[in-house]
């Protein structure tokens, strides 16, 4: 049974990093391509700070920043 919750732990922790990265690609992609219609209309950035705006609560002045430290740790996480 350990073993079982070994490998769940594994791949779980696997795909987590897989997401980070995705995350981090994405941000770059909008960083250089924007968030127009034209790739799909894909907003990271906006999506990260709505997530932020639901914990510190909508219109804070401390929201984009903390959106932006959340933005720096995700590409600065090294594998």
């Amino acid at each position: 049974m350990e073993n079982v919750a070994k490998k769940l732990k594994d791949t779980i922790g696997g795909l987590t990093e897989i997401l980070i990265v995705a995350i981090g690609l994405l941000v770059v992609v909008q960083i250089v391509f924007g968030s127009g219609g034209e790739n799909g209309g894909i907003d990271i950035i906006g999506n990260i700070t709505g997530v932020v705006d639901s914990f510190i609560g909508t219109g804070a002045s401390l929201a984009s920043l903390v959106a932006l430290l959340i933005v720096m740790a995700v590409l600065g996480k090294k594998g």
